[in-house]
């Protein structure tokens, strides 16, 4: 009798551990399963890597101002007499501008000023910081949507003594989305000889 209790429980003890290792079997085999799915997923994705000096066109606008845009977008120089110049492709523009200054601000007083022109015009979501520019050129970068449009934006701003230099991307929000991470690029490769 002691010895088919000791057997009995002998086989509930191998049971048990049958099923532990076929726990683990399945979930090796999950394991496995989702590295496979993750692999395939990566490995489907672009390369979304842009060098401005390499894929892009190099502009330059004036003495000692430049910068790239993408090679794929068409330069429309437009009114001569709004001093914008474009560079376009499909429902995406980038353009860039100067403005003399009106006020003898500095140029921290003419950043708020910008951005209040911005949110007079009818601007959402706007979203200001000073991003770390490779040639060591101190901008601003003025983020978000017009109400009216819909659409999104990002204009690099450059304030000196008697200019404010801007250049800047504007797309539908979908364009935008996609495009940001590249267009920043072309964005932050704005030089300006004589303002560092």
């Amino acid at each position: 009798m002691v010895f088919s209790i000791e057997l009995s429980k002998s086989i509930k003890s191998c049971r048990i551990i049958r099923r532990r290792g076929d726990d683990m079997k399945s979930i090796i085999k999950l394991m496995v399963v989702f590295v496979c799915v993750v692999s395939l997923v990566a490995c489907g994705r672009k390369d979304t890597t842009v060098s401005a000096n390499k894929d892009g066109v190099l502009y330059e606008a004036g003495v000692g101002v430049s910068f790239y845009y993408p090679s794929d977008f068409k330069l429309s120089e437009g009114n001569p007499n709004d001093g914008v110049t474009r560079f376009t492709k499909e429902n995406q523009i980038l353009f860039y501008k100067v403005e003399e200054n009106e006020y003898d601000n500095d140029t921290d007083q003419l950043s708020e000023l910008y951005k209040g022109e911005l949110e007079a015009s009818g601007v959402s979501s706007l979203k200001v910081k000073m991003p770390a520019l490779e040639s060591g050129l101190k901008c601003y970068e003025y983020k978000g949507s017009y109400v009216k449009t819909g659409l999104k934006f990002i204009h690099l701003v450059y304030f000196d003594d008697k200019n404010t230099y801007v250049y800047g991307y504007e797309a539908n929000r979908k364009d935008f989305r996609k495009n940001l991470k590249k267009m920043i690029v072309y964005l932050e490769s704005f030089t300006k000889s004589s303002g560092l």
